[in-house]
């Protein structure tokens, strides 16, 4: 290996749902997503872009996961998620954007619009 091999980033395990996941730091060919997500001005895009952060940083941490259980995750995990993948590679998050995924999750729950 060479010397560039110092400059991979430190991942971070995390619990989510009661499982403990590995995430690892996304690398320089994640750029584009990254520019995507921080795009306001095409919400269709930044979504996309953020969907396949997330499933890129699952795949990489639980290898054996397959697209169809990555899918399937509900939303009450994005927004731990999403910090964690931020935190991981050193990046400000955007807390509106999670302010209304988590409002949209909890349209029809009373008991969570009330926190």
């Amino acid at each position: 290996m060479s010397k560039l091999d110092k400059l991979v980033g430190k991942g971070k395990e995390i619990e989510i749902g009661g499982i403990h996941i590995d995430i690892k730091p996304l690398s320089v060919s994640s750029l584009p997503l990254l520019m995507q997500i921080g795009d306001e001005s095409d919400k269709e895009a930044q979504a996309k872009a953020m969907m396949e952060v997330v499933s890129r940083t699952l795949k990489d941490g639980v290898p054996d996961a397959t697209e169809e259980e990555i899918q399937n995750i509900s939303l009450e995990h994005i927004t731990k998620l999403m910090e964690a993948i931020m935190e991981v590679n050193q990046l400000d998050i955007d807390k509106e954007f999670l302010k209304k995924v988590e409002a949209k999750r909890n349209v029809g729950n009373p008991e969570k619009t009330r926190n």
